[in-house]
């Protein structure tokens, strides 16, 4: 007999309020005190969340999201800035020890429950694929991010699908290093990601993307899901919490220093082009945040350069790291037209020589 496993839908809400019932859900989930747990999330009004670390000032435009009628939120957990519309699905299991998933390595548990959101995007034709760090990607194109943390003795894996969603917007209310840029680089920015109304030619309705991951889940992880209703418990606490999530306090928890991360811009003329490359490095943990590569070069498949992208991601910010991770994408196949390992390395030299030195702007890329 499956595993029965409860399903929450509270429809669409403020930041605030989900905030506070994942903070409910996740600390009675790790007591013990509720089931094995999948939500749905659902933002209105439109939103911007900074992870739990992070300084709102240093990434978002507080006016423009004023004007705009954009609310900002902080998660209960770390990560990257996200923007969030009513035209995108937010997910999270939240699960304790005993699940069956938790038979092997963090990366094999999240790589199995990213595969419900690939089957389910091939239940509508698109033929999608886990990409590690944390995406499922679309022929190199971004269409879901996830992330997973341990929260005592529970495991909080959660993410977005891009339904639809309104790219300009995002780039308008974050401090993206590419706002400053060409309009080219701007429009290259837009292309890591893709949304399932673009693939389909209009987006799908929200109920039947639901029901979809419902059924997903039940086949993948071989468990039973009921729609269910927060316990008395938790009902309780998630009213009595609320407000703390949309104080200012809570808001603006966080102020990293002013040189936390940086971003560095370099370039190399290498014989088959110019590659133009940004890297936001956080000095505290020595690694790099993000990396966004541009250029006039030519590569076959175009989507190598994105998956090169993701695999720099939380590498430690050192030559050693980043020529073995660059050795590992090249090895996969790719072919760079006039680019060698040796034109590589001089990029991320220029730019890790230059991050110890240089401060540009400041904000992380998506």
């Amino acid at each position: 007999m499956a595993e029965p496993w409860r399903l929450l839908d509270p429809g669409p809400l403020p930041a605030w309020r989900q905030m506070a019932l994942d903070a409910v859900v996740i600390r009675h989930r790790s007591e013990g005190r509720t089931p094995n747990t999948l939500r749905f999330m659902e933002f209105q009004p439109h939103t911007v969340l900074v992870g739990y670390h992070q300084d709102v000032d240093r990434e978002v435009y507080r006016g423009v999201a004023e004007r705009l009628g954009i609310e900002i939120g902080r998660r209960i957990t770390g990560g990257g800035t996200i923007y969030l519309d009513a035209r995108q699905l937010g997910w999270e299991f939240c699960l304790g020890r005993d699940a069956d998933v938790f038979g092997s390595e963090p990366d094999a548990v999240y790589r199995r429950l990213s595969q419900i959101v690939v089957e389910t995007l091939q239940h509508f034709g698109i033929q999608a694929r886990f990409r590690p760090v944390n995406d499922v990607e679309v022929d190199g194109r971004k269409i879901s991010g996830t992330g997973g943390v341990q929260w005592g003795d529970a495991l909080i894996y959660q993410g977005t699908l891009l339904v639809d969603f309104d790219v300009q917007t995002m780039l308008e209310v974050l401090k993206l290093p590419i706002e400053k840029l060409t309009d080219k680089v701007v429009q290259s920015f837009k292309d890591r990601v893709v949304t399932m109304a673009e693939l389909m030619g209009e987006a799908p309705d929200m109920a039947q993307v639901k029901d979809v991951i419902r059924e997903k889940t039940q086949e993948i992880l071989g468990v039973s899901l009921e729609p269910g209703d927060l316990t008395a418990a938790e009902e309780s606490q998630w009213h009595y919490c609320q407000d703390e999530y949309r104080a200012p306090g809570w808001i603006d928890l966080r102020q990293r220093p002013e040189a936390a991360f940086r971003v560095v811009e370099v370039s190399h003329k290498a014989p088959g082009g110019l590659l133009q490359l940004l890297l936001e490095i956080d000095d505290q943990r020595g690694r790099i945040q993000k990396m966004f590569l541009t250029g006039d070069f030519f590569v076959t498949p175009t989507r190598s350069v994105y998956d090169l992208e993701a695999l720099m991601k939380d590498t430690p910010a050192r030559l050693d790291a980043v020529r073995d991770r660059l050795r590992a994408h090249l090895e996969t196949g790719p072919t760079y037209l006039g680019i060698e390992e040796t034109d590589w390395m001089a990029l991320f030299t220029r730019a890790l020589t230059e991050s110890t030195t240089h401060h540009t702007s400041k904000g992380v890329m998506s």
